[in-house]
């Protein structure tokens, strides 16, 4: 006898299938965000609120589902894109073009699992009624239960203001799912055996753990969902008719760690920057309707991340668009992009050292000679397209000003990577740190400097699309292409790209690098002296400015207060003389504290009040003069008994005003040597736990497998010398200076000189170029001159011609 039998289904499959097929909570919200984008939504946010008991909310304004939908769709897994209702209906579009599909295999509404156990499902449909429905995952682990057993409850209402009296019914029927209803007797002992069964077996293997029927059960009776929680989504403002939210409790540990009130440590930080990466490039920012490629898509969809702390909402993802795009990265110095046509051939065009090398089409790249491109309808890649850019690691090998070079390296940090998208949406896992589909650092490993891309510091993606590359498929768990002929096919093919791009114009292999580094370094060691040469004529001007704003008003008040010290000072006897000397001294002193010296060679405004001081000063000086004249002519009249002890006194007055000032220069430079010592001490301290912290993680990427050894060496030597260069500019040059000032060589003299002699070579260069363009102009008027003298005499010849033929007329237009 021959018997028929179905399969049985448990209820954790839907576990296996959900969030045990997701790697990571990123990626799921990733799922999500692309649920979204089937469903026509133009906007998609994740809101995480950092409440007691934090909350996450995924709001989307796509088509929504009806009460109907949901039930036949949204509760029935695996339901294939190629069977369901196609979205034909233009109000369901929102007036956008039709989508490619991005969900295939009906369980990426699954991986909101991932998120958190408890889930409310909140959906309207233009002209529909609001639909709700509410479930916890973790119903769903218990191995003993049959999936037909667990019901999730829904309902349907018609203003917003009636789902808070519905909550208390869904998560009473939630319940029924651990204990059983009086209505379904059956059921209800089928419930309790597999809950006591699964409580005894997992309290068996961990005694400490708390049953989970009534870990459950203790979630969906504690939890609270607010009005404040459905209030950023687009529907629930009345901005829109149709979307859908997702509102999870007891969140993962991934979103917790995004909250302001979370304590950063090593751990959060990880995971807040793995978050970031995932999240942060979900859409296509190098499509570029004005470029050549014709594989990219911009897919009319916009995303964020927000945190919020009662009212006050923190970005935590945004849209990149506007910080990274194809504009900002065809700035950098070297750039490639084009199209990979079905044989495999690469034609665009590329950047090299900040001069486009190629452009449009002309720059071809064949494949390999010993890779043979599949062709089998189910193994053929398809055409698609690259863009990638990146700059000079290191700085005096860049083209890049040093601002335009700081801000790549920054960008770099957040935005920087190889990333892939299929119709302008982000396949993961390509693009991570711990991601090498297309091997970059492997080869970097090798030869860094023959090889050149740099995952992290380069931008860049390869633009795929369902429709031209439908071999390209996705692992059930969203974690990559399937490895299949296709999958590795597109690796060799970009590889090779990278590849022949690197040896023929950017990495250590290319004679186009050779002969333009050496004046690319010339050029920018020659700009690195010109802005130290700037900041110190900048700042000597400073200084200039500053004491001559202090020495003007002090010499305008001194030449007022001895207006008349010259014709009041009578040097009639020893005493006076004494006394004159007294006042000579004084006034010599009180000038020599008032001089202002190294005036720049541009004053601006300052130029009055210089022009004003150096008058004074010259008239200070007659006065004085004239004061020693006097006392000269007194010397003789008087004849002192005893001169040597006026010449001693005054010997001693002008030892002590010396000693006075070198006591006070003394002074001031032990105070700048004792704050310069521990500036510089506390330099090399930084400077000497720098590489050890930067490197160590290396080291722990190792262990953790997450780093091979051969690439964490090359990294580290990468770094070293990255450091020592720095090193080397920074303490070098400090002890040249050092040793050239212990030669009691005036630095500052020899500067200020340079700098006067540079900016009269500049004057001289602007008056050459004046009389250059004076000799261009005359030039020009001479040969219009010229031109207009042979067409006079033409003129006149013609003329003359004309007259010699009887009854022959012509008109000559002269043009002056």
């Amino acid at each position: 006898m021959i018997e028929t039998q179905a399969f049985r289904t448990q209820a954790r499959t839907v576990d296996h299938l959900g969030r045990e097929q997701i790697a990571d909570c990123p990626t799921a919200v990733s799922e999500l965000w692309k649920n979204a984008y089937d469903a026509y939504a133009r906007n998609v946010s994740l809101h995480i609120f950092d409440d007691a008991e934090p909350v996450a909310a995924i709001f989307d304004d796509g088509h929504g589902m009806s009460y109907e939908e949901f039930l036949d769709r949204w509760l029935v897994i695996g339901t294939d894109s190629k069977f369901e209702k196609e979205v034909s209906d233009e109000k369901d579009r929102d007036g956008l073009k039709k989508r490619s599909k991005q969900g295939q295999k009906g369980i990426g509404r699954l991986s909101s699992a991932n998120l958190g156990p408890l889930l409310l499902v909140v959906s309207k449909r233009k002209g529909e009624s609001f639909v709700a429905a509410l479930l916890d995952w973790r119903i769903f682990e218990n191995p003993y239960l049959v999936l037909s057993d667990i019901q999730i409850p829904v309902t349907r209402f018609e203003k917003k203001s009636e789902l808070g009296q519905l909550l208390p019914g869904l998560f009473d029927s939630l319940t029924d799912n651990l204990w059983g209803s009086p209505a379904e007797p059956e059921r209800a002992k089928r419930l309790k055996v597999a809950w006591e069964t699964y409580d005894r077996i997992m309290q068996e293997s961990d005694p400490e753990i708390e049953a989970p029927s009534n870990r459950i059960a203790g979630t969906i009776i504690n939890a609270v969902f607010e009005d404040k929680h459905f209030e950023p989504w687009s529907v629930w403002k009345g901005e829109k008719e149709h979307g859908t939210a997702l509102i999870v409790s007891e969140i993962n540990y991934d979103l917790r760690a995004q909250l302001p009130s979370i304590e950063p440590d090593g751990n959060v930080d990880k995971i807040r920057e793995a978050f970031f990466s995932t999240l942060s490039a979900f859409t296509d920012p190098y499509v570029d309707p004005d470029s050549n490629e014709h594989n990219a898509f911009d897919p009319d969809f916009t995303y964020e991340v927000k945190t919020w702390v009662g009212e006050i909402a923190k970005p935590v993802v945004e849209d990149e668009r506007d910080v990274i795009n194809r504009a900002v990265t065809e700035e950098l110095e070297h750039v490639l992009s084009g199209n990979v046509d079905a044989d495999g051939v690469f034609r665009g065009q590329v950047k090299a050292f900040g001069e486009w090398r190629k452009l449009g089409s002309d720059y071809v790249i064949y494949p390999p000679k010993d890779f043979k491109l599949p062709k089998g309808p189910t193994t053929y890649v398809g055409p698609f397209s690259i863009h990638v850019a990146t700059y000079e690691r290191i700085r005096k090998n860049s083209n890049l000003s040093d601002a335009d070079w700081a801000q790549f390296e920054s960008l770099a940090d957040q935005h920087g990577g190889f990333l892939l998208f299929r119709n302008g949406l982000r396949v993961l896992p390509y693009g991570r740190v711990d991601n090498d589909f297309f091997q970059i650092e492997t080869n970097r490993s090798i030869n860094a400097g023959r090889e050149y891309w740099n995952a992290r510091r380069m931008f860049g993606r390869v633009a795929i699309s369902r429709e031209k590359n439908p071999n390209l498929r996705d692992k059930a768990g969203r974690e990559g292409f399937i490895d299949n002929r296709s999958a590795k096919a597109l690796r060799a093919l970009v590889m090779n790209i990278l590849k022949r791009a690197a040896y023929e114009y950017f990495g250590s292999n290319s004679s186009l690098r050779k002969e333009i580094l050496p004046e690319i370094q010339a050029r920018n060691l020659a700009e690195k002296a010109e802005a130290e040469r700037r900041e110190l004529a900048k700042k000597n001007a400073q200084k200039f400015r500053g004491r001559l704003k202090k020495a003007l008003p002090a010499l305008m008040d001194l030449y007022e207060s001895t207006s008349q010290v010259v014709t009041e000072t009578s040097i009639e006897s020893q005493q006076q003389l004494e006394d004159a000397q007294a006042t000579i001294d004084r006034l010599s002193e009180r000038l020599s504290d008032l001089r202002v010296t190294g005036a720049p060679s541009r004053l601006g405004s300052a130029e009055e009040d210089y022009r004003r001081f150096r008058t004074l000063f010259a008239e200070m000086q007659e006065r004085l003069k004239l004061l020693e004249d006097k006392r000269a002519t007194a010397i003789e009249k008087i004849n002192p008994a005893k001169p040597e002890e006026l010449a001693q006194k005054q010997l001693n007055s002008h030892a002590s005003r010396l000693q006075s000032r070198l006591r006070s220069w003394r002074k001031s430079i032990d105070e700048l040597q004792g704050s310069e010592r521990d500036r510089v001490n506390a330099l090399f301290d930084e400077r000497n736990k720098i590489f050890h912290s930067l490197a160590m993680p290396l080291v722990e990427q190792v262990r953790l497998k997450r780093l091979g050894l051969d690439e964490a060496l090359e990294q580290m030597k990468l770094l070293q010398a990255k450091l020592n260069t720095e090193n080397e500019d920074t303490f070098q040059s400090y002890l040249d200076t050092l040793e050239v000032m212990s030669e009691n060589i005036n630095i500052e003299l020899v500067a200020r000189q340079g700098i006067a002699d540079n900016a009269a070579l500049r004057d001289d260069l602007n008056q050459l170029n004046q009389v250059a363009q004076l000799g261009v102009t005359v030039e020009i008027l001479g040969h219009e001159f010229s031109s207009n003298e042979r067409m006079v005499r033409e003129g006149i010849r013609q003329i003359k011609a004309a007259g010699e033929v009887p009854g022959t007329h012509l008109v000559v237009k002269l043009q002056t």
